[in-house]
C-alpha cells in the first residue's frame, strides 16, 4: 500500500475486500515505522479502531468519504487533542473541532493525527519546528517545504490518502511540489477557517495535498460549505466552465522575469513542464507578469506581517524566548508597521489588482513554476530567511490578489527530485482550475508521492468540471416516476449504458413518498449486464439530489460493460431480500414490462 487513493479504499469498501477495521490494522504498522517528525499528535491505534468499529455500522453507500484515512496540520483544532501550532509553550486541547474537520468527520474520514509545521505557520521551508523536521519524501537532505511540511510528507509516504494544509504565502502549494504531489489552495473563503489558529486571518486559506485530482475535488465537495460563524467565509460563486474557447489561453512568466537562482536543474525542469502543458492542449503565451511578483514582495514587506503578530500575542510579547529565532524575528516585524503604512499597502496592492486583471481579461489561467529552487537542509539552516524568501517569489501574491490555484507535479529533476507548475485564476473559479490540474497530471505522468507508476484518474474527458455523470437503471429513467428528480435539477440524458456482468438486481418495496423501485447490488459471481441511462446534471444541484436519496440506496461508482466506471445509484445488501431478485429479467424496463398490473407503472 504505497499510495492509497479514495477511489482506490472505495472500491474495496464497495467490494468488501476491506473494513475500516482491517485499513487500521494494515496501516498501523506502517505508521509506527514512518518518520515521527511528520506527527505532532498521531491517534492511538485503541481510538482509531473505536472509530473503525463505529463507521462499520453504518452505511458506506451514505458517507462520501467512508473509510478515508486522511490527516491534518497541527493549527486546526481537534476535539480532545492539543494544538500547538508548532510552538509547545502555545499548546492547548481543544474542546471542539475545527469546522472542517467536523465536516470531514461526518463525512465518514477517519483522522489519523495532526501533523507538523512551520511555527506558527511563518515559512516555506519545513525546518521551523522544535518537534523536528519531516524528511523530504525523495531525499531527507533536503527540505520538506513548509509551513505544511507533514502533511505533505504523510500523503507522499502513504500514510493518508489525504490531508489538510494552510497556505497564506504558498504553504498549500511548495510541499506538494516538493512531495510530488497537488496541492490545491482554493478561492479565499470558500473553506472555511473557524477553529483554526490564524496565519494572517484575512489571507489564510485551508488547502488540500492530495495524489489526483479527481481525490481532491470529492473532499472539496465536502469542505465547501459557508459558514455563518465564520466572519471571513464566502458564500460560492458558481462559475461553470472557462469563458474562453475549448483551448484555454495559459499566460507564461516571459524569459526576463523568470528567476531560478542559479538553480539549472530547476530550470531545465521548467522547461520539462512547459512541454508538459503545451501536451496537455493548452495555448501558451509568454507574458510580463510583473504585477503578480510585485504584489508577491507586499506580503512580508508590507503591513501584513502584523496581522502575524496580531495571531500571536500576547505569547510573543510575554513569552518571546517560546518561539523560534527565525520565527520571532518575522513575527516581531509585525509590531511595528503604521496605520499609515497599511493604508499605502493597501492602495498599492489596489493599483497592482487593477493590473493584473487587464492581464485575466485575455487569459483563462496563468501557469508559473512552484518554486524556482529547492534547498538541503544544511543551506537554510545558514541562511533561514533569505533563502526561505526566495521560495516564496511565486506563491506570495496569490492570497493578496484573490486567486485560486492548484500545484502540479510536472517533471523530475536531473537529481531526482520532484518540480512541478502551479496553476491558478481569479476567484471562484476553482473547477476549472482542478480540471486542467487533472489534465496536466495525467499528461505529465510522475506517478504521485513516492508511486512513480500511480495512474491519476481523469476528472472528466472533456466536459469541465461543473457537472456529473450519473447511471441511473431504475425509476429514475426517462418517462419512469422518478425521472422528474433528474429535470428538475437540470439533468441532460446522455444515451443509454449496461453494467458489467457483476450485479444483481432487487425489487425495493414501496414507501409513502416513493414508488416502487430496483436495487443494484455489486457481487463477485458472473451474472447479466443490465441496461440504464447516463445523465449529466450540473454539480451545483448535486446536493439537492442526494437528499431525496433515501436507505438502502446510495450513490457509488458503477462498473460498465465497457470497461469504465460511471456514478450511479448502488443499493446496500443489508437492505434486500434474497426472494426480491429480479436479475433474470435482464433490466428494470423488462421488469415493469412483465409484471404491468402488480406494479401500477406502464
Amino acid at each position: 500500500m504505497p499510495v492509497i487513493s479514495l477511489s482506490e479504499l472505495r472500491n474495496q469498501y464497495q467490494e468488501k475486500s476491506l473494513t475500516p477495521t482491517i485499513l487500521i490494522e494494515t496501516l498501523w504498522p506502517k505508521l509506527e515505522r514512518a518518520d515521527p517528525a511528520i506527527w505532532i499528535h498521531r491517534i492511538s491505534k485503541e481510538s482509531l479502531l473505536e472509530r473503525a468499529a463505529e463507521l462499520e455500522g453504518q452505511s458506506s453507500t451514505e458517507l462520501p468519504l467512508y473509510g478515508i484515512p486522511f490527516a491534518v496540520k497541527d493549527n486546526m483544532d481537534v476535539a480532545g487533542c492539543p494544538t500547538s501550532a508548532g510552538c509547545p509553550d502555545f499548546s492547548y486541547q481543544a474542546k471542539t473541532d475545527a469546522y472542517v474537520v467536523e465536516l470531514l468527520l461526518s463525512a465518514g474520514a477517519i483522522l489519523i493525527g495532526k501533523t507538523n509545521m512551520d511555527q506558527f505557520a511563518t515559512g516555506l521551508v519545513g525546518t521551523r519546528s522544535p518537534y523536528g523536521v519531516p524528511g523530504n519524501a525523495f531525499d531527507p537532505q533536503f527540505i520538506p517545504g513548509g509551513s505544511s511540511s507533514g502533511s505533505a510528507v504523510a500523503v507522499a509516504k502513504g500514510l493518508v490518502s489525504f490531508s489538510l494544509g494552510t497556505d497564506t504565502a504558498g504553504s498549500g502549494r511548495v510541499p506538494a511540489s516538493f512531495n510530488n504531489l497537488l496541492g490545491y489552495k482554493p478561492t479565499r473563503g470558500k473553506v472555511s477557517n473557524r477553529g483554526i489558529i490564524p496565519a494572517c486571518r484575512s489571507l489564510d486559506c485551508v488547502s488540500v495535498f492530495g495524489l489526483q485530482v479527481s481525490d481532491i475535488a470529492e473532499v472539496l465537495s465536502v469542505l465547501e460549505k459557508w459558514d455563518p460563524l465564520d466572519p471571513f467565509s464566502r458564500q460560492v460563486e458558481e462559475h461553470t466552465s472557462c469563458s474562453h474557447s475549448e483551448t484555454p489561453k495559459v499566460a507564461l512568466l516571459s524569459d526576463d522575469l523568470l528567476d531560478f537562482f542559479g538553480d539549472s536543474m530547476a530550470q531545465k525542469a521548467y522547461q520539462k513542464s512547459v512541454d508538459v502543458l503545451a501536451k496537455s492542449g493548452l495555448d501558451l503565451h509568454p507574458v510580463d507578469l510583473s504585477p503578480f511578483l510585485e504584489a508577491a514582495d507586499l506580503l512580508y514587506s508590507g503591513p501584513w506581517v502584523a496581522e502575524r503578530y496580531l495571531a500571536t500575542s500576547p505569547l510573543i510579547k510575554e513569552s518571546p524566548d517560546s518561539f523560534l529565532p527565525e520565527t520571532r524575528r518575522i513575527i516581531s516585524g509585525g509590531s511595528e508597521p503604521s496605520a499609515r503604512e497599511a493604508f499605502l499597502a493597501q492602495y498599492k496592492l489596489a493599483e497592482l489588482r487593477r493590473e493584473a486583471d487587464k492581464i485575466w481579461e485575455n487569459f483563462d489561467f496563468i501557469a508559473l513554476p512552484t518554486t524556482g529552487t529547492i534547498f538541503t537542509r544544511e543551506a537554510i539552516s545558514h541562511d533561514p530567511i533569505e533563502l526561505n524568501s526566495k521560495l516564496g517569489r511565486y506563491t506570495n501574491f496569490m492570497n493578496l490578489l484573490d486567486l485560486c490555484g492548484c500545484a502540479v507535479p510536472t517533471a523530475f529533476r536531473e537529481d531526482g527530485l520532484p518540480a512541478g507548475l502551479t496553476l491558478f485564476a481569479p476567484a471562484f473559479q476553482d473547477r476549472d482550475v482542478l480540471r486542467w490540474a487533472g489534465e496536466i497530471h495525467r499528461t505529465a505522468a510522475t506517478g504521485a508521492g513516492l508511486e512513480l507508476k500511480f495512474e491519476p484518474e481523469s476528472l472528466c474527458d472533456s466536459e469541465p468540471m461543473a457537472s456529473i455523470d450519473l447511471f441511473v437503471c431504475g425509476s429514475h429513467m426517462s418517462e419512469l416516476p422518478l425521472n422528474q428528480q433528474l429535470t428538475e435539477l437540470g439533468a441532460e440524458y446522455l444515451g443509454e449504458a449496461e453494467t458489467d456482468p457483476h450485479y444483481r438486481m432487487y425489487i425495493l418495496p414501496p414507501t409513502e413518498s416513493l414508488p416502487i423501485r430496483p436495487g443494484l447490488v455489486r457481487c463477485t459471481e458472473e451474472t447479466v449486464s443490465l441496461p440504464g441511462e447516463l445523465w449529466r446534471m450540473p454539480l451545483k444541484n448535486f446536493g439537492a439530489f442526494m437528499l431525496k436519496i433515501r436507505f438502502p440506496l446510495g450513490i457509488s461508482q458503477v462498473q460498465m460493460n465497457n470497461g469504465k466506471s460511471e456514478y450511479g445509484f448502488c443499493c446496500d445488501p443489508s437492505g434486500v431480500e434474497s426472494d426480491s431478485e429480479i436479475t433474470h429479467f435482464r433490466g428494470w424496463r423488462s421488469y415493469l414490462a412483465e409484471n404491468k398490473k402488480s406494479t401500477g407503472i406502464s
